[in-house]
């Protein structure tokens, strides 16, 4: 059995097919920026799908496939419900069947990352796992929890969005409408908007040479920090305080068995999780050690698309013992 994975991000999309012990079989990615259409970006999944089929031995093993896709997903209809920002242009619209009327095949939808931690709880770091939760670090910040082998979604479908909840009360809006969201500080976006407010304010800092090229992001904030940068330094105590603030809350929340993170942010210094895992550990008396487990998610490239896969699986098995029964 083949099962197809679509990693749909707010700058790539990653698609693959990926066999039944979650092992990836061929993948594609390409841009969004320059798709600026709802029809277009349905063709542009179809054609990077169908060009990587010609990889596979036996196309007629396909099953099906799983969509992470940012935002709110109303999982029982496909639709996307809410995603702001390069991607707009599918908000509202019937994701999950318009591609299953391109691709042939049944086509799951859930959050991107619902979908990622639900793959590694599946086949990856929290395999056998009871409570898994999962935080990326990138462009937001986005999560996904698995109790027992399920996606707690929620009831409107918003269970995860972690980057969304306040830990500063007096702090700027968010899209959400949370004043103060984690994401303000500790993602991408948030980092780039505090770097400009400090060149704005006067400090003297050598981000002002660099910040307006296009791939500024966490790693030129953390090459600055190693060269001595105050306000980089800064920036980069804060970033990382904020995240083990996060991190230490959702223990408390969940107890999970293992805390997974990913995203771009990991690649940016040395030593990231472990300065953040020190922080959090500070924070929490009541547990050992040895019981606040937090790892590394598996590679960023391949999670997303093991992810779909995974949900596609998983919702097929469901639709076969309902079946049988």
């Amino acid at each position: 059995m083949i099962f197809g994975g679509i990693d749909i991000g707010g700058t790539t999309v990653k698609v693959g097919f990926v066999d039944k012990e979650g092992n990836i079989l061929c993948r594609d990615l390409f841009h969004v920026e320059n798709i600026k259409s709802y029809k277009n970006f349905l063709k542009r999944i179809f054609n990077s799908i169908k060009s990587l089929i010609n990889n596979l031995e036996n196309k007629y093993l396909i099953q099906g496939y799983g969509v992470g896709c940012p935002g709110r997903i109303n999982v029982q209809e496909g639709r996307v419900l809410w995603c702001k920002g390069k991607l707009e242009y599918i908000e509202n619209q019937l994701l999950g069947p318009d591609l299953e009327a391109l691709l042939g095949k049944p086509v799951f939808c859930d959050n991107d990352v619902n979908s990622i931690v639900f793959g590694e709880a599946h086949f990856g770091k929290g395999k056998n796992a009871k409570i898994v939760v999962g935080l990326t670090f990138g462009t937001g910040i986005g999560g996904g929890i698995i109790i027992n082998g399920n996606i707690i979604r929620g009831e409107h479908f918003t269970a995860g969005h972690f980057g969304y909840m306040s830990q500063d009360s007096s702090g700027r809006n968010h899209e959400s409408g949370n004043s103060g969201a984690v994401e303000i500080h500790a993602s991408h976006s948030g980092v780039i908007y505090k770097a400009k407010e400090a060149i704005q304010l006067g400090m003297k800092t050598s981000l002002e040479e660099i910040i307006n090229a296009n791939n500024f992001g966490f790693n030129n904030i953390y090459e600055e920090s190693e060269k001595g940068d105050k306000v980089s330094i800064r920036l980069v105590q804060e970033l990382e305080s904020e995240m083990s603030i996060l991190i230490a809350n959702l223990i408390f929340a969940f107890d999970p068995s293992i805390i997974l993170i990913g995203g771009g942010l990991l690649n940016a210094g040395k030593g990231v999780l472990t300065r953040v895992r020190e922080k959090i550990i500070k924070r929490i008396n009541f547990l050992n050690n040895k019981e606040i487990i937090i790892e590394r998610m598996s590679s960023y490239e391949e999670v997303g698309i093991i992810g779909g896969a995974a949900l596609a699986k998983m919702e097929l098995n469901k639709i076969n013992v309902q079946k049988k029964g």
